[in-house]
């Protein structure tokens, strides 16, 4: 390791004075060296400038040859330490990684198969996760990063027009916030509690082809309430009004109530092989202010930890009450979720 070399310091300081004694073009003060403050204070200022410049251009030892092997290996360990410490906790808040109260990281990739009443069908492998930027604001991010639809079946297809499409799907964004002010408690000596959450969603025209894409940017505002229910479970209810900001002229109004409300409830003690089951029904009301037509899917998860802050389920859906020949007819979900 390097150390203060004194003896360069001195040397290298008493010949800056004799240099700047001999050629006062150096350092612009008169031959006449005048050490006392006053008429030559800028030359006594210059001589401070120019020792200290000399001390800092010494080598001398960087944080980085301070810093012991043995302490970067601590480091690494506390901040790993911390990261599961972090973890722990979300998973024991949300240990389903379903409940729209809790914001921590969580990736949550799917695979999904939608089959409409016009006989068209679609595949979706969609990139889905939360960012939590505070324990009451969060991020939820929802991205097809392969979306396929076949329109082999739909009757009435354009002769020569394409029968299928690959590509990009339209990417959405959820912001939630979880406000001090509209939480609440209820039941026996106030054991469960209760949110009243608002946020924001928006629909952004990403798509890759023109068959995948909606054309138009959408946005909606979200009132939502979560409540603590009997056996560990909770019942939530998303309600949201999308409207269009920007369409294509080829795109339709939108004016739509999309509802998402479900029930989480587990089954089993996390532990054993057959533990950690849980099983969350959803229900989806849709009416469209537009066309004056009323919608209703039903979905039915079952889900299983795996361990910590690791979910794996699979969750088949059907459609109760369409009115339209794009609503959906079945769905087939599968994913996995992992706190991070």
């Amino acid at each position: 390791m390097k150390t203060m070399n004194w003896k360069r310091i001195t040397l290298f300081a008493f010949g800056t004075l004799l240099i700047s004694y001999a050629t006062p073009h150096i350092v612009g003060v008169p031959r006449a060296f005048n050490w006392r403050m006053g008429a030559n204070r800028k030359s006594w200022f210059g001589r401070c400038l120019l020792l200290l410049s000399a001390a800092l251009m010494v080598p001398g030892p960087s944080i980085a040859q301070k810093v012991s092997q043995e302490e970067i290996d601590r480091y690494a360990e506390i901040k790993k330490a911390a990261k599961e410490e972090k973890i722990d906790a979300a998973v024991q808040e949300d240990q389903t990684g379903t409940d729209p109260r809790s914001f921590s990281n969580k990736w949550m990739p799917y695979y999904r198969y939608t089959e409409l009443e016009n006989g068209l069908t679609q595949q979706d492998l969609t990139a889905f996760g939360t960012i939590g930027f505070s324990p009451r604001v969060g991020m939820f991010y929802e991205l097809p990063l392969a979306q396929y639809r076949d329109f082999s079946d739909v009757p009435g297809l354009p002769p020569g027009a394409a029968s299928d499409a690959i590509g990009l799907g339209d990417m959405n964004l959820k912001f939630l916030v979880r406000p001090k002010a509209m939480e609440f408690t209820y039941g026996k000596e106030g054991m469960k509690s209760g949110s009243v959450m608002l946020g924001m969603d928006f629909t952004f025209p990403t798509a890759t082809d023109d068959a995948l894409a909606g054309d138009a940017f959408l946005f909606a505002p979200i009132v939502a309430i979560v409540v603590d229910t009997p056996l560990h479970g909770f019942f939530a209810a998303l309600n949201l009004y999308y409207f269009d900001v920007y369409k294509a002229d080829s795109a339709p109004e939108t004016s739509r109530y999309v509802g998402r409300w479900f029930y989480m409830q587990p089954l089993t003690r996390p532990g054993r092989w057959w533990g950690g089951l849980f099983v969350l029904p959803e229900l989806q009301p849709i009416y469209d202010f537009e066309t004056d037509e009323f919608s209703l899917w039903l979905g039915f998860e079952v889900g299983k930890l795996l361990g910590p802050g690791k979910i794996a389920y699979i969750k088949p859906g059907w459609g109760l009450d369409n009115s339209k020949a794009t609503d959906r007819k079945a769905t087939l979900e599968f994913g996995f979720r992992w706190f991070f």
